[in-house]
């Protein structure tokens, strides 16, 4: 027999290795008698003509045969050895788990690059977005472009949001100067940002971010729209705020210079960073205005 017995009832070496004798015969016969009810020559007259179900009838006698731990317990005993023989010793896994690893980082690597190519390209001045048509992305660089952002804190933590308007949007500006200004979540008016300094996004659909953002307790979440209520026991809340270690970890490898609709918009908000070291999560990028 060409192959090995347990192989012609499709069973895997760990498997084999993993059920006691008794157990291991048990799943052979269920096996074999599922098998033979779709293969002996009495079904496959019934059924559409199949060539091959007499040699495969055949196989699955001569490999149960073989594997007859009633019968034939050293043949059973042998050929377990011998397909056991086949199983990746721990040196093989922990070499095959290492190569793994490596082209993941591999990966990493060659988007961190990629990435960081892209800042270079948008440091430079002919890099920037011509005026006109709406183009995307559009360089974190460019100037007389204003930006509508849902805040992921607020929709995070009272489960509601918008799309344009409503407690949740907040609007980044920037001069044909380059200086930002922000109108915050219920202000009727922009305020001057110089203390912003806009890293780049990653897209909402390549990083899974709220359960790696900060927690605090819910009194420290400044918002109108969330009020725990006279007795009520704070909650810890989502900020919009993220470790450097979960920014490394998690968003570096993904930052790319732009502006797009449907991605996160991160930043160093100078006075949190300073004092908690904290990178900042403007928001989810909804709407993109290139002003003349």
């Amino acid at each position: 027999m060409a192959k090995n017995p347990f192989e012609v009832f499709g069973l895997t070496p760990e498997l084999v290795d993993d059920l006691t004798e008794k157990e291991l015969f048990g799943v052979l016969k269920a096996v074999y008698r599922t098998l033979q009810k779709s293969y002996h020559p009495d079904t496959n007259r019934r059924k559409a003509p199949n060539p091959s179900a007499n040699d495969k009838a055949v196989e699955l006698n001569l490999a149960f045969e073989a594997l007859d731990l009633e019968r034939a317990p050293a043949s059973f005993r042998k050929y377990r050895r011998l397909y056991l023989s086949r199983k990746p010793s721990n040196a093989q896994r922990d070499l095959l788990d290492l190569k793994t690893k490596l082209g993941v980082q591999l990966q990493t690597i060659d988007r961190l690059a990629e990435n960081f190519l892209g800042y270079l390209a948008a440091g430079a001045d002919w890099a920037s977005v011509a005026k006109g048509p709406k183009l995307l992305p559009i360089s974190i660089k460019t100037k007389n472009v204003c930006l509508g952002l849902s805040d992921v804190a607020i929709t995070t933590n009272i489960k509601q949001s918008c799309w344009l308007t409503g407690t949740n949007y907040k609007q980044i500006d920037i001069n044909s100067e380059g200086r930002l200004s922000v109108k915050a979540v219920g202000r009727a008016r922009f305020a001057k940002a110089d203390y912003i300094h806009l890293l780049g996004c990653v897209p909402v659909n390549k990083l899974d971010l709220p359960p790696i953002l900060e927690r605090r307790p819910s009194s420290f979440f400044k918002s109108p729209a969330l009020n725990i209520g006279e007795g009520a026991k704070p909650k810890l809340s989502v900020a919009n705020l993220i470790s450097q270690d979960n920014f490394k970890r998690y968003v570096l490898f993904s930052l790319i210079p732009t502006f797009m609709e449907r991605s996160y918009l991160f930043s160093l908000n100078r006075a949190e960073f300073e004092n908690s070291g904290l990178i900042t999560l403007e928001g989810v990028i909804v709407k993109i205005d290139l002003k003349a």
